[in-house]
């Protein structure tokens, strides 16, 4: 049964005992768990969290906690992260038996139509499937509004709107930024757009991976955005290099398949670790802008620029920044 993630029904939840929640918010995940919580506030319940991997390993731990009894009349709720379809013969196996006392959350990040455990949820009435989609603006401004009125710390549209920005479509995002605004604070009733800038964001910074595929896309303004906002440290720097060493060799085995199989969708299904869905419209559009024999020499080039970077550690920084940039320069006139 398709639930909306803004219409967690009573009466629907108090009959409901296994729950699908998927998709790329994960504030709003956990927003609905303690709304069904909630919901069922007259029942104590104690958590357990596993991950799919944890299960894939050892199913009996599983089942058991799903299957035995509670003590004290004490309740469970059973969370499972990261879940996917290698969980499906699991899943649907307890879903067609009486879990006693347990409340099953299964969290999945982004799942296509014709995932097995997304339909099996889906077409069940006793089974709820609740889709999380990214926050909107709107969403995003009642929640920043409901937020920063229990803080009493004012801020001027224009910080409301950076903090919305750097959100990227998560509540979660925004309440952590928010937090830091608050301990800032301290006694403070304002916070100034300057102020907001500074400290949002940073200690989380743009990620590597993000930063690695706007230099392998060519997006040159992005990329510059990142360098303006970024606290860089040197050891950042070689963690990112060795994230981009391990993109090309991706590239280049995307290359290599590509020989034999046409079909991009299948390639990228072979690949070694699993992509993550976010990443895959950046790695068709790099293996689209890259040829084999131009990756081969990006490599090449990393290498040289570590060595470069240990004989002249005092402009490191800024050794690595050019090379970023160049690389994405070399990407744009690709495109």
């Amino acid at each position: 049964m398709v639930l909306k993630s803004y219409k967690i029904e009573k009466k629907i939840v108090e009959l409901a005992k296994f729950f699908l929640i998927y998709g790329e918010n994960s504030g709003l995940k956990k927003d609905i768990i303690k709304s069904i919580l909630k919901l069922k506030e007259n029942e104590k319940y104690k958590k357990f969290e596993f991950d799919e991997e944890t299960i894939i390993k050892n199913q009996n731990i599983f089942y058991n906690l799903v299957y035995s009894g509670s003590l004290f009349d004490e309740k469970k709720f059973v969370i499972v992260n990261g879940a996917s379809d290698k969980l499906f013969g699991l899943i649907d196996d307890i879903s067609k038996k009486n879990t006693n006392d347990a409340l099953i959350f299964i969290i999945a990040e982004k799942l296509e139509k014709k995932s097995k455990v997304r339909n099996l949820f889906e077409k069940s009435k006793k089974l709820i499937c609740i889709a999380c989609y990214q926050d909107s603006n709107i969403d995003l401004k009642k929640i920043a509004s409901n937020e920063l009125a229990r803080t009493k710390i004012k801020l001027s549209y224009e910080s409301v709107n950076l903090l919305i920005e750097r959100a990227s479509g998560d509540r979660n995002n925004l309440r952590n930024e928010i937090n830091k605004l608050i301990s800032f604070a301290h006694n403070k009733n304002a916070v100034t757009y300057d102020e907001v800038k500074k400290l949002t964001n940073l200690s989380d910074n743009y990620n590597n991976e993000y930063i690695v595929n706007l230099c392998l896309s060519g997006e040159k303004k992005k990329l510059n955005k990142t360098f303006k906002e970024n606290n860089f440290y040197m050891e950042d720097f070689f963690i990112l290099l060795k994230i981009f060493t391990n993109k090309i060799h991706r590239l280049i085995k995307v290359k290599i398949l590509s020989r034999s199989e046409k079909n991009l969708n299948k390639i990228l299904d072979q690949i070694k670790p699993p992509i993550f869905w976010k990443e895959i419209d950046y790695v068709k559009k790099q293996n689209a802008l890259w040829d084999e024999k131009k990756l081969t020499s990006v490599v090449n080039k990393i290498s040289k620029i570590e060595l470069t970077c240990k004989k002249n550690h005092e402009v490191a920084i800024n050794i690595i920044l050019d090379f970023l940039s160049s690389i994405c320069d070399e990407a744009n006139n690709f495109s």
